[in-house]
């Protein structure tokens, strides 16, 4: 399996973080900034949109949105990681894993 599902589940994640605190991409940057990390919006647009960054960024960004604990979906090549890294994968993250399993009548009720 080639790096693209797993370029697009990191990408999903920032998405769904920012989605869940209901913050812009702006706002996330000016974050990013009080802790040292100088970015363009352009060149953050770029990175989000090929979902190509080191880890290292992808943790200031966590640490700037104000993550404290990652629950990381299942490994592309499986039916869950599948939909974390699809089109709509944001959107499904930010919900959270409970009702992506509900969804599809895997869930606990």
């Amino acid at each position: 399996m080639g790096d693209d599902a797993w370029e697009r589940q990191a990408k999903n994640l920032i998405r769904a973080e920012l989605m869940r605190r209901g913050m812009s991409q702006e706002s996330l940057l000016a974050e990013l900034a009080h802790h040292g990390v100088i970015e363009t919006l352009a060149n953050f647009r770029k990175k989000l949109s090929r979902g190509r960054f080191s880890a290292v960024f992808f943790l200031q960004v966590m640490a700037a949105l104000g993550v404290d604990w990652i629950q990381l979906p299942p490994a592309p090549g499986t039916p869950e990681g599948d939909e974390a890294a699809g089109e709509h994968g944001a959107q499904r993250l930010a919900r959270g894993d409970r009702h992506a399993r509900n969804a599809r009548g895997g869930g606990r009720h």
